[in-house]
């Protein structure tokens, strides 16, 4: 067993990072003892998070974090840290960064890596901006998820571009086969029903209002589409009240939170990504390894992935007559959907593989080494 690597995260529920995590860790205990430290808000439900990481052999531990600002979940921490006298701290999201690299530095801890996965606008805040600039200082290494994200840590928070090494989210091939007749059999689509389908947390960065509203347009021009909106979060109540008042309900569908995600994408003719940002865009890397069409926004890392007119359609984000349209386009041309989809499968193989990913995390760890 190699050296001891301790990541650290805050999660609240089954979303990009943390399925990334989920395939990740895995490979790197491979070669050294991985030991994941998880800060949940009380009575968050991530049991099943939990359960998933004993099977694939990841020791983890659970501290409770109960504010933004909790002293009592940062002495812990420190103190954990001090006992397992890891080789190198790991740090994910906001709070794994404030806190797991404050600790880590405090402990005395040999390295400190952290991975940028997002960038939200509350990031730019200038007193957060001070803080993460001063702990990013203390990490001898940054990754990026996207060449987007590299420049955003750059340019907000003063990164060194030396320091940052950008690494792609990777998916495997056994993460991209599935068909999905079964799953349009219990919605109760027909053959004839053309399925469109986001899925994300039910939250305002997914855009998902935008796309109902532009739903509700493109519907009016082609009776034949659905929408499956997958996922849970604030938005829920609000965003079916929407689809109330478009009169749209039994066509547009919401499915709550599932697990069984590649299903859900063998069901799909389409896939929507709307969203206002996003620090990489794991749904959309994995329907298109699924080899579907994707409608997505035009900002943020979303070009790394989608090649505009060769694996999806790029539209301006907020813009419900261009997204409208996109899909009222995608819809009526299935030759269009099937070309579409075979070049996002192959971009998605040659760029974006799973294999691809753990090298470069290894190699990152072996020159810290």
């Amino acid at each position: 067993m190699g050296k001891k690597v301790l990541h650290i995260a805050k999660v609240t529920g089954i979303h990009g990072t943390e399925k990334h995590l989920l395939s990740l860790l895995p490979e790197l205990n491979r070669n050294h003892e991985i030991i994941f430290i998880i800060l949940t808000e009380h009575g968050s439900p991530v049991s099943d998070y939990f359960d998933l990481l004993k099977k694939q052999g990841i020791k983890a531990y659970n501290i409770i974090i109960r504010f933004d600002i909790d002293l009592f979940c940062f002495c812990k921490l420190f103190f954990l840290i001090k006992k397992l006298k890891p080789w190198l701290v790991h740090t994910h999201l906001i709070h794994g960064d404030i806190y797991g690299i404050a600790a880590a530095w405090l402990a005395g801890t040999e390295r400190i890596v952290s991975t940028k996965h997002n960038d939200d606008s509350f990031r730019r805040n200038m007193l957060l901006r001070s803080v993460n600039s001063f702990l990013n200082r203390r990490a001898d290494r940054i990754i990026a998820i996207s060449k987007w994200v590299c420049s955003f840590v750059c340019e907000v928070e003063g990164v060194p571009t030396g320091k940052v090494k950008t690494i792609h989210y990777g998916l495997g091939q056994s993460e991209t086969a599935s068909h999905g007749k079964p799953f349009r059999e219990e919605m109760g689509f027909s053959g004839s029903e053309i399925v469109l389908g986001i899925i994300a947390r039910l939250v305002e960065q997914k855009g998902h209002c935008y796309l109902i509203e532009a739903f509700a347009k493109a519907f009016e021009k082609n009776r034949h589409i659905r929408l499956l909106i997958v996922g849970e979060g604030e938005l829920k109540k609000p965003l079916e009240n929407l689809v109330q008042k478009k009169h749209l309900e039994g066509v547009i569908i919401f499915t709550g939170y599932r697990n069984n995600i590649n299903d859900i994408l063998g069901a799909l003719d389409i896939f929507v990504h709307p969203s206002l940002w996003e620090g990489f865009g794991l749904a959309i890397l994995e329907a298109m390894a699924m080899g579907k069409p994707v409608v997505a926004t035009n900002i943020s890392a979303i070009p790394e992935l989608v090649e505009a007119g060769v694996t999806g359609l790029l539209v301006p984000p907020k813009d419900i007559n261009s997204l409208a349209d996109a899909v009222v386009r995608l819809s009526q041309d299935e030759g269009m959907r099937k070309k579409l989809g075979q070049n996002a499968r192959q971009r998605s193989r040659k760029l974006f593989s799973f294999e691809i990913m753990v090298e470069k995390t290894e190699k990152l760890y072996d020159e810290l080494m």
